[in-house]
């Protein structure tokens, strides 16, 4: 059997297969004149079974659309071969399908924040260059979702395999049925999968219902609506997207027959905060609207994303629950809609709240009047420090659970094992994500003592300054009073007793008011700044108590964790191989015993360096 195949400019190995499909295959190949590394799409038998203008109209859709988030098309040519087939030539994504990066062990419960920004931010410029040439894809989906590394090693997400797109111009309806069910809009479901002989045509909003279910997967790492049983239970899918009440953006049956689990809130274990979670719920449950009266057009698909793409992001760490928050701001609003932010994710009041950038204040950094797009950028690893004014209790937020993971069964199987090696794998990342963010609360911890003692002494500094101030006036208090005093007593000369002008009373008063002004006040600021700044006292008395307080970093725990996890990693591959051979001889299967063994003593070293070295007591 040959594998090499070619075109008029290109060849490809049909071994080197990148993804397929039900209607062709794509390959990595190259161009036969610069070496450079391309993907070719073929079609197969039951692609050229389709009547011609369906056969063409992928072609078509790709010479029309030509935009950054959309993989670029390089030639469509014929095939050297007998069949003389068509083939189309794209640029090369080299990091893969979205739905295989979040196949991966470490996105199991979804993408990271800067990463799931990406996804959007790329997908929905996409879906506007579609739309803005009035086409629909009609089979969104994370497989249909590149990564594209470009030469800097920054990413770029591209909309791939147009087979099923049209052009459907505003308002106007189609009927053929194209998707991926768990990503189909609740009324395509029924007529594709359920084959139920509904007439109702489709408008190019169902493909937001695609784009909904698909950033929910990128977001949490699972499907939304999911019923025991998975695919085979079509009539309960069914069921559940189409009797959600609005707002729900997740149902779950985990028994059979079982209730349906609603939720309309992300899941507390995906990577995402709080701040996002908040404005990116409401995005996702517009998409996943079913009620026809409520769904969402294209251009509030749009500005919704833009909302949150627009939103300046501030990172705080809050000293109280000893926590890393992240507060999405929009660019107009000032410091008061902050201090509000702030209060709904730590319950500390706008009053009760000391927001320092290193040792300052941050409003008098800013000022309170300026629109949030002006705020200085500030790192994760050196964000804003929240005090509370008067509660210096530490309330640390527990984590959640560990997900359970069970040892391998003794009976080897190729197909289980490997299953519950990414399991295994999963977990570990878990427990790596909190030696890195334990580790670097602890640093922050000590950043945040140092500045604010340095503001604390600031502060000192500039009161004592104004008690100096405060004591000379009260100086030339007592000379006024004493003036007074001159005045009084020739008044009573040249006046006499009974018409002298009275300021005794005045001056008695005025010596009162200066001293009990000044004379207490000033003394203790004065020992306060004896005690804070020229002896340095609450520097010295936090080093004394921070010696108790473990940082992962000093023992590089977070080093050896990642170590720990890319170990593991080799060993899932490993096994991951052994399914695809499906039968190992006598040797291999001892090699895959002894992989097990590793993944196993991985988990427990992963786990013991989190319990031992990272305790947050």
């Amino acid at each position: 059997m040959a594998f090499l195949r070619g075109s008029t400019n290109y060849v490809w190995c049909t071994t080197s297969v990148l993804g397929k499909g039900a209607t062709g295959a794509v390959y990595q190949g190259v161009n036969k004149i610069n070496g450079e590394p391309v993907a070719v799409k073929t079609f197969n038998q039951l692609s050229h079974m389709r009547p011609q203008d369906v056969q063409m109209r992928e072609f078509e859709v790709l010479e029309k659309v030509k935009h950054e988030n959309i993989v670029k098309l390089l030639a469509i040519e014929e095939e050297q071969q007998e069949s003389r087939g068509k083939v189309i030539v794209m640029e090369l994504c080299t990091g893969g399908s979205l739905f295989n990066i979040l196949d991966d062990p470490e996105n199991t419960y979804g993408l990271e924040e800067k990463e799931f920004l990406l996804v959007l931010s790329h997908l929905s410029a996409g879906m506007k260059h579609l739309r803005d040439n009035n086409l629909v894809h009609r089979d969104l989906k994370p497989g249909n979702i590149m990564k594209f590394i470009c030469d800097d090693g920054t990413t770029v997400y591209k909309l791939t395999d147009f087979g099923a797109a049209r052009e459907l111009h505003e308002g106007q309806q189609f009927a053929s049925l194209y998707g991926t069910e768990e990503y189909l809009h609740p009324d395509m479901y029924e007529r594709a999968v359920l084959r139920k002989p509904v007439g109702k045509t489709f408008g190019a909003t169902v493909d937001l219902w695609s784009i909904g279910v698909t950033l929910y997967h990128v977001a949490t790492g699972n499907l939304p609506f999911r019923p025991y049983g998975g695919r085979r239970n079509k009539e309960m899918m069914y069921r559940i997207t189409t009797t959600k009440a609005s707002g729900i953006i997740s149902g779950i049956q985990t028994k059979d027959n079982g209730p349906i689990e609603w939720n309309s809130e992300l899941p507390i274990n995906c990577q995402l905060s709080a701040g996002l979670k908040k404005i990116v719920t409401p995005l996702l449950a517009g998409l996943l609207e079913a009620d026809p009266k409520k769904v969402w057009k294209f251009d509030r698909f749009f500005n919704e994303v833009m909302n949150v793409l627009s939103c300046k992001v501030v990172n705080i760490f809050d000293v109280k629950h000893v926590s890393k928050i992240k507060v999405y701001i929009r660019p107009e609003e000032k410091y008061d809609e902050l201090e509000n932010y702030i209060k709904e994710q730590t319950d500390i009041s706008a009053s009760d709240q000391i927001l320092l950038n290193k040792e300052n204040l941050f409003w008098k950094v800013i000022g309170r009047d300026t629109p949030a797009l002006g705020y200085p950028t500030l790192p994760e690893d050196d964000p804003l420090v929240l005090f509370h004014k008067g509660n210096n209790n530490v309330t640390i937020i527990p984590y959640t659970d560990l997900p359970p993971f069970s040892d391998f069964p003794n009976l080897v199987s190729v197909e289980n094992d490997a299953a519950q090696a990414k399991v295994a794998c999963s977990i570990s990342h878990v427990c790596k994500r909190r030696i890195e963010n334990i580790s670097l609360n602890c640093t922050l911890i000590h950043k945040a003592s140092d500045y604010f003692t340095r503001y604390i002494n600031n502060e000192l500094k500039r009161i004592n300054v104004k008690c100096v101030y405060l004591d000379e006036i009260t100086m030339v208090g007592q000379q006024t009073a004493d003036s007074f005093k001159l005045a009084q007593s020739l008044s009573n000369c040249l006046l006499g007793s009974t018409d002298q002008l009275n300021y005794s009373d005045y001056v008695d008063e005025f010596e009162k008011l200066c001293k009990a002004y000044v004379s207490e006040s000033s003394a203790k600021v004065q020992q306060l700044h004896k005690t804070i700044v020229d002896e340095n006292q609450l520097r010295l008395e936090w080093e004394s108590a921070s010696k108790k307080i473990k940082n992962p970093a000093e023992t590089r725990a977070p080093a050896r964790a990642r170590t720990s996890v890319e170990r593991q990693r080799d060993s899932w591959q490993h096994l991951v191989r052994d399914r695809a051979t499906r039968s190992l001889s006598y040797n291999d299967e001892q090699f895959h015993v002894l992989e097990r063994i590793k993944i196993m003593e991985t988990n427990r070293t992963i786990k013991s360096l989190l319990e031992s070295e990272c305790r947050k007591d």
